[in-house]
């Protein structure tokens, strides 16, 4: 729905907020000696999704979007 509306994605800057869930759960991984790849991955790529915005970080801030319904940081702002 997201591409239908606009191909590049413009109305999304990208920047993936966290609510903090996701580093309470990897450190309680890594405090259990428990892999967690997937999560943890998932958290660094939020982090750079406030550095770098690519049209990688602003498909992440559709799909949250629209499935969702995150509210992400407008394009621009």
């Amino acid at each position: 729905m997201a591409f239908a509306e606009d191909e590049a994605l413009s109305a999304f800057s990208g920047a993936v907020a966290d609510s903090g869930e996701g580093r309470w759960t990897v450190m309680a991984a890594m405090e259990e000696a428990v892999p967690a790849e997937v999560l943890s991955a998932a958290l660094y790529a939020r982090f750079r999704s406030r550095k770098e915005s690519t049209f990688t970080e602003r498909l992440l801030s559709a799909m949250r979007f629209k499935f969702g319904g995150h509210v992400e940081r407008p394009s621009g702002g």
